[in-house]
């Protein structure tokens, strides 16, 4: 009687307050199901990324996909290596990449490939993991809200990235230094900030805890005299508040992610769950009217939106790469059962560049 495989998924144990906690999360054995239908593949996962935005999904959910189930497999970017297979599609010994991370093993349907965005991956166009990174999510958001959002232009914007030595930040930094543009970032340390400039080439770079979230707009005004034309938003609050204050008028502001309210229910109890999942987010910022006298865009993006240009990048991204014009830092944590201290991680400043997780 052949012996069942079985393969380990990360569940979440119950729904985050405030600050997400590795306690929030179990290391769970599951048993893999065999095969049964035609088309049906079974792949073993390879690299996980980990994504600050699931934080989102821990609780509330948005209006476009509801909250993770508590006591199943998390979600989530990942590449995997065929292994067993009755598709014709997906055979043996192929890579693919999809959203079912945070587990060992996942069994795909060819007839669901394209809803499920299952697609396979070219490993001689470089390394696997490079496909969660530059050439996947990380890449293609950065090119996305530069180029198709905020219309970047060359030699002349003045741009401003929060978050700027994550894995979005980061990509932003250097796609906005090749077409010649001055960049400032924020990030959380001052070991970030030196490496952006010392590696990255960004014109400045300050840590925004060392000078406090209130005095953001001062430092932006004194670092920007002539005003910011582009702002790149991974984090909303008081870094949207200060950069709204220094945008030139027609400025654009591509809103890619708001970490700094992802865990905004700090002070909200467990026993208000409910309450909480409902709950408005921050205020801030105070200042939105100025949006309207300084004739300022503001647009919300997610990267699947856009495949219209998914050629475009390929091209674009994979020449500067081989040119060695962009780079990526990667904080890579060994093994699925460490994925919840990395995810934690992200939201204590202590990681780098592109968080993954490489399976053994």
């Amino acid at each position: 009687m052949k012996n069942k495989r079985t393969g380990h998924e990360i569940h979440l144990k119950k729904h985050p307050v405030g600050s997400v906690k590795v306690e929030d999360f179990e290391l769970v054995n599951m048993e893999v199901p065999d095969l049964k239908e035609e088309g049906d593949f079974l792949v073993r996962i390879i690299w996980m990324s980990v994504d600050p935005f699931l934080r989102i999904y821990m609780t509330k959910g948005t209006k476009h996909a509801p909250p993770f189930e508590l006591n199943k497999s998390l979600e989530g970017g990942c590449i995997g290596k065929v292994i067993e297979s009755k598709s014709s599609k997906f055979k043996v010994g192929d890579y693919v990449k999809a959203n079912f991370g945070w587990r060992k093993y996942w069994i795909g349907k060819e007839t669901q490939s394209e809803e499920k965005s299952i697609s396979k991956v070219n490993s001689t166009l470089g390394p696997l993991r490079s496909f969660l990174g530059l050439l996947g999510i990380t890449g293609i958001t950065a090119y996305v809200g530069l180029f198709k959002i905020c219309n970047l232009r060359e030699k002349q914007d003045t741009v401003f990235v929060s978050s700027a030595a994550g894995g979005v930040g980061s990509v932003v930094c250097q796609l906005a230094k090749i077409k010649g543009c001055q960049v400032v970032g924020s990030c959380g340390s001052d070991e970030k900030a030196r490496w952006l400039v010392d590696e990255l080439g960004v014109d400045y770079a300050f840590n925004y805890r060392k000078i406090g979230l209130d005095n953001i707009s001062e430092k932006l005004s004194r670092v920007c005299p002539n005003g910011i034309d582009l702002y790149f938003d991974n984090v909303g609050g008081k870094h949207l508040e200060a950069a709204i204050n220094n945008m030139n008028t027609f400025g654009r502001i591509a809103l890619c992610g708001t970490t700094s309210q992802y865990n905004d229910d700090l002070k909200i109890s467990s026993g208000n769950l409910d309450q909480h999942i409902n709950k408005s987010p921050s205020l801030e910022p105070s200042n939105l009217s100025l949006a309207v006298s300084h004739r300022l865009k503001l647009q919300g993006f997610i990267w699947s939106d856009h495949f219209d240009i998914l050629s475009e990048f390929n091209s674009n991204m994979s020449k500067w790469i081989s040119e060695d014009r962009i780079k990526l830092k990667e904080y890579i944590v060994e093994g699925l059962e460490n994925a919840p201290k990395a995810f934690v991680s992200l939201f204590k400043g202590d990681t780098m560049g592109r968080a993954l997780v490489r399976f053994d």
